[in-house]
C-alpha cells in the first residue's frame, strides 16, 4: 500500500546530499528570496537550466530586487532577454513585477488563486512559487515530476490531461505530508538526473525499492511530441541603410512571436511551396545576398536570406514590411531589444 513516506523521507536525504547549485535557491529566509523564485520560473519556461543560469545572474545583477524591476523599461528587459526566446515571458515578468509593487507592496503574494490571476503565471508555475520560494503545499507539475511518478506509479499516460491530474494530487500529498520546498525541487532533481527519458539509472535511485517501473523493467514515458523533424519556413530580411549610415529597424507586434522585440524589417515566414512568392516586386530586379541566417524554434525551423536594398529602392518594397520603423544608427542598434534571431542578421552586417 502507498505511503506518502516511503516516497518524502528517502527523496529529501537525497536530495540534501545531491541537490543541483542553482542561483536561485539561495538563503530561503532572505527577503528577496521569493524575488529570485519568481524570475527563474518565468526563465524557466521552456527552457534548459543551464541556459537560465547564464541568463539570471545577469538579470539580477542588473535589478537585484523586484522594486529595481518594476522600474524597469519594457525595451531594457527585452534586451536583457535576448538569447532566451519567448519573449512575451519577459514583458509578462515585467507587468507582474509592476502589479506586485503596486497592488501588494512589493511584497509577492504566497497564494495560488491570487498568482494565477497575474500576467504569465498559470497553474504550474503559480504552485512552484509557492511550493519553492514560501514552503507551502500545492500541486506543482513540471515535465521531470510527471515522468518520476508517473513511473514510480506506473500510471496510465494514454491521456496526458488526466495523467497530469492524477500526477497533480499526488503531489499535492506528498507535500502536505513533508517539507514541500524540498519535495518539489527533491523530484526535479531526480527526474533530471536519473529518472531521465532514456536510459534511467534505477540501481541509484533513492526511491527505487517500490518504484513499479523498475519492478516491471518499463519505463515508457512519453510527452506525445511529434517525433517528425521540424517543418521549415523561408523568409527575406532587409538590410537598409540611408544616406547617414543609419538602418532601417522595425518593431514586430505586441503579440505573436517574437512580440514587441525589434528586427530589421522582414518578410512573412512562409513554406517552400509560397517563398517565391513574396516579394514580386523585386523579381526582376538583382537584390546583392549578404548571408543567410537559420534559427530554430521550438515548433519549426527558419531560414532567412538576408539581402541588402539600395536605399532608394526600399520603398518600392510592399509597405507592411516596414510599419513602425525607424531610423537606427549602426552603434545603438545593440541597445534595442534584438531577438537572438535578429543579432544573427547583425553579426553579418558587422563581420
Amino acid at each position: 500500500m502507498y505511503k506518502p513516506n516511503d516516497i518524502t523521507y528517502p527523496l529529501i536525504s537525497w536530495y540534501k546530499s545531491n541537490k543541483r547549485d542553482l542561483p536561485w535557491r539561495s538563503d530561503y529566509n532572505d527577503k528577496n528570496s521569493p524575488y529570485f523564485v519568481l524570475v527563474s520560473e518565468f526563465m524557466l519556461q521552456q527552457t534548459t537550466v543551464p541556459t537560465v543560469i547564464r541568463y539570471f545572474e545577469k538579470f539580477i545583477c542588473r535589478w537585484p530586487t523586484l522594486f529595481d524591476l518594476s522600474n524597469a523599461s519594457e525595451n531594457e528587459i527585452i534586451q536583457s532577454w535576448s538569447g532566451l526566446g519567448y519573449y512575451s515571458r519577459a514583458t509578462n515578468l515585467l507587468k507582474t513585477s509592476q502589479i506586485i509593487a503596486d497592488d501588494f507592496s512589493y511584497k509577492i503574494p504566497d497564494n495560488i488563486e491570487v498568482l494565477k490571476k497575474l500576467p504569465g503565471i498559470g497553474v504550474y508555475m503559480s504552485s512552484s512559487i509557492v511550493s519553492i520560494a514560501y514552503n507551502l503545499p500545492s500541486k506543482a507539475v513540471d515535465t521531470n515530476i510527471q515522468r518520476v511518478l508517473t513511473r514510480y506509479f506506473q500510471l496510465d499516460y494514454s491521456n496526458p490531461r488526466i495523467n497530469r491530474k492524477n500526477v497533480e494530487n499526488l503531489v499535492e500529498e506528498l507535500t502536505l505530508s513533508a517539507s514541500p520546498r524540498d519535495v518539489v525541487q527533491a523530484l526535479m532533481d531526480l527526474g533530471s538526473s536519473i529518472c531521465s527519458v532514456n536510459n534511467p539509472s534505477c540501481n541509484i535511485c533513492p526511491i527505487r525499492e517500490h518504484c513499479k517501473a523498475r519492478s516491471k523493467k518499463n519505463f515508457d514515458f512519453r510527452n506525445n511530441r511529434d517525433l517528425k523533424s521540424l517543418p521549415k519556413r523561408y523568409g527575406n530580411v532587409f538590410v537598409i541603410r540611408n544616406r547617414v549610415g543609419e538602418y532601417l529597424i522595425s518593431k514586430r507586434p505586441d503579440k505573436g512571436i517574437l512580440a514587441k522585440t525589434y528586427q530589421f524589417p522582414t518578410t512573412d515566414w512562409v513554406d517552400d511551396r509560397n517563398y517565391k512568392k513574396l516579394i514580386t516586386n523585386f523579381s526582376k530586379r538583382d537584390m546583392p545576398q549578404i548571408g543567410i541566417v537559420n534559427h530554430r524554434f521550438s515548433h519549426f525551423q527558419l531560414q532567412l536570406k538576408v539581402i541588402e536594398i539600395p536605399f532608394s529602392d526600399y520603398q518600392l518594397l510592399d509597405n507592411y514590411t516596414f510599419q513602425n520603423s525607424d531610423w537606427v544608427a549602426l552603434r545603438n542598434i545593440d541597445k534595442l531589444g534584438l531577438s537572438s534571431l535578429m543579432r544573427k542578421v547583425l553579426k553579418l552586417i558587422k563581420d
